[in-house]
């Protein structure tokens, strides 16, 4: 019985060994034939969006300086409390997102954040095993497979199109914390011309384009200290995320 119970809690609690460093961020070896967990897309508006972010109209509509940007107090140890006014005052890092496609592997670029770790495969165009790196496979052209999601527990997050184009960005709530399944991801299709925050803590990954609007620059900003949990759905649940990219 207590054999039962242990498989039992480590179903409803999968675990993983995967660590999510330079090189399997970039590269990571994924498992054949995973489950294939098909995602639905909704328009982005505020509405879609409550409880994970909002859409916004201009990237400086969200800052520190206008204390609309949310940044995550500094957590305390014991039963003191910081003291007024400190424990957010690093504020928020910016700089561009670039994404591209390469065959049927989508990656994005992070140069706002002071790290080498900000290349990633933030998406295939078809599974592992029948992806190439030439060419798109043309099994799929119009979806993305995700491999992985992550969330940023110290602040919120924008992304604004460097030019207007329409994109795609796959969600999860900050109230499932490190229990997030993929039943509870969702994709919003963000309409040219707007772009989107999330708030801290909000299950998310990278911005997702069609091949048609590759490569691609966005203007990202977060907060500075940049703080990244990280799930694979590869690797947890055996299992992709299929996005669709067009409405």
């Amino acid at each position: 019985h207590l054999f039962i119970l242990a498989m039992a809690a480590q179903v409803e609690n999968p675990t993983s060994d995967f660590v999510f460093t330079e090189e399997n961020f970039r590269a990571p070896s994924l498992p054949s034939n995973l489950k294939i967990h098909d995602v639905p897309l909704v328009l982005a508006s505020d509405d879609s969006l409550r409880g994970f972010g909002k859409v916004i109209s201009s990237a400086d509509e969200l800052t520190c300086e206008k204390k609309n940007f949310e940044i995550v107090k500094w957590p305390v140890q014991g039963r003191r409390q910081l003291d007024p006014g400190t424990g957010d005052e690093a504020g928020t890092t910016e700089g561009d997102f670039e994404v591209h496609w390469s065959g049927d592997f989508f990656y994005g670029k992070n140069l706002a954040v002071n790290t080498t770790n900000n290349v990633y495969l933030d998406g295939l165009g078809a599974p592992p095993e029948k992806a190439s790196a030439q060419r798109r496979s043309g099994a799929d052209p119009d979806s993305i497979y995700l491999w992985m999601s992550d969330y940023h527990p110290d602040g919120g997050q924008l992304f604004f199109p460097r030019k207007s184009i329409p994109f795609v960005v796959c969600l999860g709530p900050a109230s499932t914390g490190d229990d997030v399944t993929p039943q509870d991801m969702r994709a919003f299709y963000v309409p040219a011309g707007k772009g989107v925050y999330f708030h801290p803590g909000t299950w998310h990954n990278g911005v997702y384009v069609a091949k048609e609007h590759s490569p691609a620059t966005f203007l990202t900003r977060q907060g500075r200290v940049h703080a990244r949990v990280s799930a694979s759905w590869a690797e947890e649940f055996g299992s992709l995320l299929r996005v669709p990219l067009k409405l």
